[in-house]
């Protein structure tokens, strides 16, 4: 039930004007960086990098650290194919991801 409130407060957040004025700096930044030739586009195995891959594994999917981390790094199975998310693995990866930045969003907030 926390979750639904944290979500349903991020939601009208977004929808205030003040959310739509965050959202347009942001966008504001992001091209800049693009025009600038700063923006870095993350591919799958960066995630390893950036974020906690046995805490999405976890807490998202049910699984180990390993079995992520050969679905991100593409590893070769035994059959010869190389791993990969199937199409609803990797919709709930995306959905797990889009959490994790409003988590990380709400906590900027606070700081």
């Amino acid at each position: 039930m926390e979750e639904e409130k944290f979500i349903a407060e991020v939601l009208a957040r977004a929808l205030s004007p003040e959310g739509e004025a965050l959202a347009e700096a942001a966008i504001a930044r992001q091209n800049e960086k693009i025009a600038n030739g700063e923006f870095v586009e993350l591919k799958e195995q960066d995630i390893m990098k950036v974020l906690k891959v046995s805490y999405i594994a976890e807490r998202f999917f049910g699984k180990s650290r390993s079995w992520i981390t050969h679905k991100l790094n593409h590893d070769i199975k035994k059959n010869g194919k190389p791993d990969d998310f199937t199409p609803e693995e990797r919709q709930k990866l995306k959905e797990a991801l889009e959490t994790i930045a409003l988590e990380i969003m709400s906590l900027v907030d606070d700081i």
